[in-house]
């Protein structure tokens, strides 16, 4: 969510070693109950001044919801969401920065967790697949704070000041990054965790690079990405949709489903939309139960990226 401005983005990127260093101390120092309502405002006047992304965000909610951009249901989610994703930043930046038995006061319930252990009894590793919906960042470091390996796959932050704090949180942690660039050194850094029977989150609803594939989503079709799917059918490893939401009262509730069952067979390109489509209708379903917390700020069904 960079501005356009060339010099306000340079600004913004200089500072970034200061300006994000004194949100991580906020976020340590100053108690939830009173951080929390401050974090929520910040974000809204933020978005308030940023229209397009205001905008981006209801023409989204309007597709998932079937309604006009400017009603007021869609109106009201769009606020909570852009609320939301602030209190999402605060909560990350709380969890990794305070003690396993205070931290874990943030999370309401972990639901199948049993899935993972059973998928890694499997011994070909385990494919987390979430999506930038409720607080994914959280669920890297619950994993890490109960002993299991986790890879997380990430695009570098745009700014270096917030990238070199996320990398430092994740290494305290136990959390290991693979960052996404332009070479194959990620997708062998992928293989490789695999191999050695540990778990990899990858997001399964941004396609970065726009070589993704089209698959119907809220009855439009939408563009995912193939990497996490070809990555199943190659290696084998167990694919677990899971996601981290918050609940009503701003605690984590950490869903993992059942293991997806992957298609293989003689037609790739077929296998490889339909294991996309069933990992869709899985996320649609949770977008539809919570469509505030899906934190998209582009527009998802018309991507201008994608445009001439």
């Amino acid at each position: 969510m960079s501005s356009r401005n060339r010099v306000v983005r340079a600004l913004a990127s200089a500072t970034s070693h200061l300006w994000f260093p004194g949100t991580l101390w906020f976020a340590r120092h100053v108690p939830r109950r009173l951080s929390y309502p401050l974090a929520r405002e910040v974000g809204g006047a933020y978005f308030r001044l940023r229209p397009k992304y205001l905008a981006a965000i209801r023409s989204n909610l309007a597709v998932i919801l079937g309604e006009d951009p400017a009603s007021a249901t869609v109106v009201r989610l769009a606020n909570e969401m852009v609320r939301g994703h602030a209190s999402a930043w605060l909560d990350f930046l709380h969890f990794a920065s305070r003690p396993p038995a205070e931290s874990a006061l943030l999370v309401e319930s972990v639901e199948g967790f049993s899935r993972l252990v059973e998928g890694r009894t499997a011994g070909k590793g385990v494919l987390l697949l979430t999506a930038h919906l409720g607080n994914w960042e959280v669920g890297g470091l619950m994993l890490a704070e109960v002993r299991q390996p986790i890879h997380v796959v990430l695009v570098p932050d745009i700014f270096p000041g917030v990238e070199r704090a996320r990398r430092r949180l994740h290494s305290r942690a136990g959390v290991t990054e693979i960052s996404i660039d332009h070479s194959f050194g990620p997708t062998l850094a992928v293989l490789r965790a695999l191999e050695q029977n540990a778990i990899v989150a990858m997001q399964g609803d941004r396609d970065f690079n726009n070589t993704g594939i089209a698959v119907p989503f809220f009855g439009r079709d939408a563009f995912f990405p193939r990497g996490p799917f070809r990555v199943a059918m190659a290696t084998g490893a167990t694919v677990l949709p899971a996601f981290i939401l918050r609940t009503a009262d701003g605690r984590y509730r950490a869903i993992i489903e059942e293991p997806l069952e992957i298609v293989r067979g003689p037609d790739r390109d077929a296998a490889l939309r339909e294991n996309v489509a069933r990992y869709v209708s899985i996320l649609e379903r949770y977008i539809r139960a919570s469509p505030e917390q899906w934190y998209c700020f582009y527009p998802f069904w018309d991507d201008p990226s994608r445009k001439a």
